[in-house]
């Protein structure tokens, strides 16, 4: 009975001793090897307010969207530029097309036609899905609203951002 207690006594000793040591100074909410960039919050909306459109394909001929791209945050500082890029979704995703490229002056208001969308992405027809976002430019670092592999760059779509206005992309459905 003593030896078991003896026992139990060493392993909480040598329990406690490894906890102890294997803490260090650099532990905390972010450690000192991860970078934090500030990415400023740019924000697209349709301009008749909204972040989604439908399209009757009756309409694509005579189609113009009109949208507006700008700082969330009023006094934060803003990106040195952004590309405005559209993708099309039809059952696939298509890759990312600049429709505006060099966008440095927040805000700024587009438009953009089914004409110039079928250059883009291609023939357009019913079931398509018209994608519009901002890439953004920090310095030399871009960050891709539709990146080829992995989490959007410009947010993945935070849960309640829309009821405060935020937008991080347009869409356009073709019914």
């Amino acid at each position: 009975m003593k030896l078991r207690k003896i026992n139990i006594a060493t392993a909480v000793a040598l329990a406690t001793t490894i906890a102890f040591v294997s803490c260090s100074k650099d532990d905390g909410a972010i450690p000192k090897n991860v970078n934090i960039e500030s990415v400023p919050a740019v924000t697209i909306n349709l301009e008749a307010g909204g972040f989604t459109a439908n399209v009757n394909v009756a309409d694509l001929p005579t189609f113009q969207g009109k949208f507006k791209t700008s700082m969330y945050f009023d006094n934060a500082t803003p990106p040195t530029k952004i590309d405005i890029v559209a993708r099309k979704r039809n059952g696939v995703t298509g890759a990312a097309k600049v429709f505006k490229a060099d966008v440095a002056t927040l805000p700024a208001s587009f438009t953009i036609t089914s004409a110039e969308m079928a250059t883009l992405l291609g023939a357009l027809a019913a079931k398509d899905t018209i994608e519009i976002a901002p890439d953004i430019y920090v310095g030399s670092k871009k960050y891709e609203a539709f990146p080829a592999s992995g989490v959007a760059g410009s947010g993945s779509g935070v849960i309640g951002m829309s009821g405060v206005n935020f937008g991080e992309r347009i869409t356009y459905y073709i019914k």
